[in-house]
Order: structure tokens, then C-alpha cells, then sequence
């Protein structure tokens, strides 16, 4: 049994495995978390601090915070603890346990396996569901029972242990990580025992199970669960929203794991597999345009409180799925076709200079007025004009994004309060402190202003290039400086622009706009450090972009 000497810190709840696992508690990964991913390095690592404790090289070994999150259920069933963070470790070292009592039964200790399953591995007084201390995720359930059916036939503990262990009935794939890395540990604790004998084998479940600890952290609220995990842990794979969203969904129909299967396979993978990339950050959006004044930190206990009525998993991801559409309209112009040409050509200007994130509840509210057909299509585009003016002015002048994201939790009401249509200006100039920058502002920007190194150079040099009504090269331009950025002997002994050689004229000038044209990436690599003479009659000949063989003519 653990105790105080073992203990690396004060804390209360540091435990270890023996403290945890000998409680009438049930461990579970929540149904659709990742699957169990340790391979050999990571048990390599395991095995070498138990061998090190045992040796006494160490006086014990920490392995940091399982987080967890209560599930109470109604007496008499088990407490249970859903795994948020700690699947990989716990899993581990509950896989040793369970190994060793099949290694130890293969070899004429059946009282000492039975003791460790009956003791550490399941929950005796429970026989109403699946009464292993540890529930695995879904998709490890197969394996999971695969190795506990072998275990439990293994010589002199089957009578014993018939009608003891009761596995959860869902069936998936018997092979894999999970099965895998029993074997490994099987060979193992097999060599350990034909070097040392079976006394070996009980030292090294000992330190295993009384001399590894970790703290056990309990939370009081799920939502928490991010910020926790990235104060006390080195976060390998990160706990995003989405998996604490997906837990919580499928919690409230936990106990039937078929129909939890079905839902997911058939409701929420269909809606996690159509945002892609983006499925975190949907949900942030998704709460402002909900509740305005959501703050970040709260956005899952706010969630929570709002799926209260629903009853089932589907409600919830149909409630989710609200403005699904309009964000990926926005990130990446899938689903153009469900709304007019217009709006999504208004979207793909705004994606293309880089719209701030904090533009997107504002855009889902306008979107989804769009497809419910509550504003016209002429408004809608007019409103979406002005975001792209106001966005591109104040890029142009250098104004930072930062600050946005207050107007734009409210613009949308702002824009229809009491059912008064204003514009997107007055919308803002309502925030006295958001600053639309002028025209004279802009023009000053454009002369003097080094655009090269604004991030919306690209789209401006491509957007002017339209302007003139030439070709639209789909490719996004490469950027070329007609006075080059550093300047080498064959421009200096140019005769073409003599002036241009005074060191601070051409520092000021060269990342203006005024030296910059777009061209494709092979003309501009091919360019390079090229003499003007050479630039110019390339560029002025094989171009794609109308502005650059404009600039070309001029000089």
C-alpha cells in the first residue's frame, strides 16, 4: 500500500494506483476519446522508472495530474471518475496488473492473481453491468475484453473467476494498440520472472502499483478541464473544446454505448468531419453569436447550461450545428451554392484579405439571415462591402485587428435593434473608440506606407490588378520589387534612375507600394536580381498581371 513516504508532494490528493484502483470506483474514458496510442518507447520509459525504484536508485517516481471529472450515479452503483486527461498512463499501468495476474496464474500463483483482480481489477459487488475498474473508450472495448477473456481462462483461476468479471457487450476490433501492448508487457514480466523467479515479478507490481503516483485532481466543473490540463501537464496531443464538447455530449447516454455508437457514427462524426480543420475553432464563434457577452474561459459551462433540456445527443449537435453552414462558407467557400452568387463572392473577398476571427459572429448572424431569407440579398452584399472597406483601410494604414472583437459581439443587434435597419458605419460609429480610416489617411498610407510588409499586400496588388479589368489570375501573386530591396553593383551603375541611389531615398522607397507589382512565382524567381533593362522587357512581354506590364510601359 502507498504511503507517505512514497509521496513526492503534500498534496492531498496525490495517490497511487493501489489507492485509486482498490476503491469500489470505475474508471472510464469517455466513449468516443481518442484511442489508447502507447507503443513500446513509452512503456520502455514506464518499465526503466520501475526498475530504477526497484533498484533503489529512486525513492519513488511522479507521473504528474490525472484529470478527472465525477459522474455520480444513483447507489449502489460504483463511483465513476471519466478520464479527461491520464488515459495513456492509467491504462498503462492497469494493463500491468492485469498482465501480471495472467503471468502469475500461468505459473502456479492462481491465489496471488485472483487477489490482484478481485482486489485491484473489477468491482466484486457489482454484477448489474460491466465491472472492470477500468472502462475503456469504444473503440478499445474489443481488445480490452479479448485480454480479460484471456486472462481470466488461464489455468486454475477460471472456475474461481466464473461469472465474476462482466465485460461491457459492445464488440470492435479485438487487434490493435491495446492488445499489442499486453504482449510487449507479457514478454516482459515473462523474461523478468525465468531471470528472477515469481518473487521478482510480485516486487515489481508492488513499486508499480504503491510507489507511482500522481495527483488526482477531481474537477468541479468540466469546463475547466483545458485550463487545468495546460497548467500542470506537457500537453502531447491538446484537449480542445471539441473533446470536451464530445464528452459531455455522449455522457448523457453513457450507459447504452450502442446507441451511443449510432449517434456518433451517424450524428456527430458527419458533423465533426464537416468542419475539418476548423472544428475547435467553431465553437467560440458559435457561443458569441448565442450570447454576446460570453467570455472564452466560460464558453463550456455556458454550453452546458444551454443543452439543459436536451434530452438526447442529437439535439444537442442539432443545436451545435446552427451556423455550420456559414462557417465554412467563411474558412474556406464550401457551400457556396446555398447562397446567392453575390454573397458568397462578398465571403471570398473577406477570406482572402484575412479576416480577423472576430468578424465571424457578426457573419453568422448575416449569413444565416441570408439562408432563412430574412435579408436581401442587395443588403447583404452592401453590408458586406463595407466590412471589406473598413477591413482593407485599416490594413492599409496599419491599423492592428486587435480590439474588433467587442463591436462585433454586438454589431448584428446594433445594425437591428428594435427592428431599425442602420448600416455597418453607423453600426460602428456607435463605438467611438473603432477607428474607419479616411481617405486622406489611406492615400498617405499607399505613398509612404511600406505595404511589403502588411499582411494584406498580396490581396491588394491582386484586388488593384482586377480594378483595371484585365486577366484574374487565379494563383495568389508573388511580389516583386522593381527597385530591388538590396541594391548591387549592376543597378548602381544603372543609368536609367540614377536618383534612386541614395542610400535612405531608396531604404524609404523600396517596400512602398508604388515599387511593387505581382507576378507569378516562376517569372519572379527567374527575375530575381536581374538588371531593370532585363525586368522590364520580361515583364512588359510574358506578365499575367495587367498592373505589372502597366508599370513595365511607363518607364
Amino acid at each position: 500500500m502507498s504511503n507517505k513516504k512514497f509521496k513526492v508532494t503534500n498534496n492531498t490528493s496525490e495517490m497511487s494506483f493501489y489507492e485509486l484502483f482498490t476503491q469500489s470506483n470505475q474508471i472510464q474514458i469517455p466513449l468516443f476519446q481518442r484511442k489508447y496510442v502507447w507503443a513500446s518507447t513509452q512503456l520502455d520509459r514506464m518499465m526503466r522508472e520501475i526498475d530504477n525504484v526497484h533498484s533503489g536508485k529512486d525513492d519513488n517516481r511522479f507521473l504528474g495530474a490525472i484529470i478527472s471529472v465525477a459522474r455520480n450515479p444513483d447507489p449502489p452503483k460504483p463511483q465513476i471518475y471519466e478520464i479527461v486527461d491520464g488515459q495513456q498512463r492509467l491504462t498503462t499501468l492497469y494493463l500491468l496488473v492485469l498482465c501480471a495476474a495472467y503471468v502469475a496464474a500461468k505459473n502456479d500463483e492462481a491465489n496471488y492473481a485472483i487477489g490482484l483482480i478481485n482486489a485491484s481489477l473489477i468491482v466484486s459487488y457489482w454484477t448489474e453491468g460491466p465491472n472492470t475498474k477500468l472502462l475503456p473508450s469504444f473503440e478499445d472495448r474489443g481488445q480490452f475484453n479479448a485480454i480479460f477473456n484471456r486472462v481470466r481462462s488461464v489455468g486454475a483461476i477460471s472456475d474461481q473467476l466464473a461469472g465474476k468479471i462482466i465485460l461491457a457487450g459492445e464488440q470492435s476490433d479485438p487487434s490493435g494498440r491495446l492488445w499489442k501492448q499486453f504482449e510487449r508487457i507479457r514478454r516482459v514480466l515473462e523474461n523478468k520472472i525465468n531471470t528472477n523467479g515469481i518473487e521478482y515479478l510480485k516486487e515489481i507490481v508492488n513499486v508499480a502499483t504503491t510507489k507511482l503516483t500522481f495527483v488526482f485532481i477531481i474537477l468541479a466543473d468540466a469546463s475547466n478541464a483545458t485550463t487545468v490540463f495546460e497548467g500542470l501537464n506537457d500537453p502531447g496531443i491538446p484537449i480542445g473544446i471539441g473533446d470536451l464538447v464530445r464528452n459531455e455530449v455522449f455522457s448523457k447516454i453513457d450507459d447504452d454505448a450502442i446507441m451511443a455508437k449510432e449517434v456518433h457514427d451517424n450524428t456527430w462524426k458527419p458533423f465533426k468531419d464537416s468542419l475539418g480543420d476548423g472544428f475547435d475553432d467553431y465553437f467560440f464563434p458559435f457561443g458569441i453569436a448565442r450570447n454576446p457577452t460570453i467570455k472564452r474561459s466560460d464558453l463550456f459551462r455556458e454550453l452546458r447550461e444551454s443543452w439543459a433540456d436536451h434530452e438526447h445527443p442529437a439535439e444537442i449537435i442539432a443545436d451545435l450545428s446552427e451556423y455550420v453552414p456559414d462557417y465554412k462558407l467563411i474558412i474556406s467557400g464550401e457551400g457556396h451554392s446555398k447562397y446567392p452568387p453575390s454573397v458568397a463572392a462578398g465571403v471570398k473577398k473577406l477570406r482572402e484579405l484575412g479576416a480577423p476571427t472576430s468578424t465571424y459572429p457578426f457573419l453568422f448572424h448575416l449569413l444565416k439571415a441570408v439562408r432563412d431569407e430574412e435579408l436581401s440579398t442587395q443588403k447583404a452584399v452592401e453590408c458586406l462591402h463595407s466590412l471589406e472597406s473598413f477591413l482593407v483601410r485599416r490594413a492599409i494604414v496599419g491599423r492592428e485587428p486587435t480590439g474588433l472583437l467587442v463591436f462585433f459581439r454586438t454589431a448584428w443587434r446594433t445594425m437591428n435593434r428594435e427592428g431599425v435597419e442602420i448600416s455597418f458605419r453607423e453600426a460602428m460609429q456607435t463605438r467611438g473608440t473603432i477607428e474607419w480610416p479616411n481617405s486622406e489617411q489611406v492615400v498617405d498610407a499607399v505613398v509612404n506606407r511600406e505595404i511589403y510588409r502588411s499582411k494584406i499586400r498580396n490581396f491588394l496588388l491582386a484586388e488593384y490588378d482586377r480594378s483595371l479589368g484585365g486577366d484574374v489570375p487565379a494563383d495568389v501573386p508573388w511580389v516583386e520589387h522593381i527597385l530591388p530591396q538590396s541594391l548591387n553593383e549592376s543597378w548602381e551603375k544603372s543609368a536609367n534612375a540614377p536618383e534612386f541611389f541614395d542610400g535612405e531615398l531608396h531604404k524609404k522607397l523600396r517596400h512602398t507600394w508604388g515599387n511593387l507589382v505581382p507576378l507569378s512565382q516562376q517569372m519572379n524567381q527567374a527575375l530575381s536580381q536581374s538588371k531593370y533593362e532585363k525586368k522590364r522587357a520580361v515583364i512588359l512581354e510574358d506578365s499575367m498581371y495587367k498592373s505589372a506590364r502597366l508599370a513595365a510601359k511607363s518607364n
